[in-house]
């Protein structure tokens, strides 16, 4: 699912770094959910405002993917075809 990361805070259980998130989604952008993910499930320096991809399995937090948003950048497509002339 794609959502915007509304909030995240690492922190430490014995040792091992995790990440508690709070995202919203599009679709849904006055629900806010909470969820928590292994420091290696998620990329670099997540920070709020930040576009991601979610991937869950039974409702567990399995992967975070910052999205691209380089690729919504007005005139990009543009570009990219002029540079194919």
């Amino acid at each position: 699912m794609e959502a915007i990361l509304a909030a995240v805070q690492p922190y430490t259980i014995h040792g091992t770094p995790y990440y508690r998130i709070a995202w919203a989604t599009r679709e849904n952008p006055d629900q806010v959910t909470e969820g928590r993910v292994a420091a290696e499930g998620i990329y670099n320096n997540p920070q709020p405002g930040d576009r991601v991809r979610i991937r869950m399995l039974l409702g567990v937090i399995d992967a975070v993917e910052l999205i691209d948003t380089s690729e919504d950048s007005p005139g990009k497509d543009q570009a990219n075809r002029e540079g194919e002339q």
